[in-house]
């Protein structure tokens, strides 16, 4: 499944229900670091809201990646319009693919 890899070495896609599991599994994990970090239950809250900002941000921006070459396929192979870019000023293209901007 890495697509950084041949897709003839990539292997089997897991099922819908693995991949469901694996994302619960992250976002539950994401949620409870960062509820930790903004109640103050790590050694340095402070540091940490920094940094659980912008790897938040980065998180967004890849999903909104993923968001994009599963629109390309659903367009390009099935017809299907391409939804709306959101409304709104702290969401831009670049490079073909939607981005966070917090400070925007």
């Amino acid at each position: 499944m890495d697509s950084a890899r041949p897709e003839t070495f990539r292997g089997a896609l897991p099922t819908i229900e693995r991949l469901t599991a694996f994302r619960d599994t992250v976002a539950a994990r994401v949620h409870a670091r960062m509820n930790d970090i903004a109640g103050g239950r790590v050694a340095a809250p402070g540091r940490l809201t920094v940094v659980a900002r912008h790897l938040f941000v980065a998180l967004i921006n890849h999903e909104y990646q993923h968001d994009q070459w599963i629109g390309e396929v659903r367009a390009n192979d099935l017809g299907h319009a391409l939804p709306s870019d959101p409304d709104t000023g702290r969401v831009s293209r670049l490079d073909g693919c939607l981005v966070l901007d917090p400070l925007a």
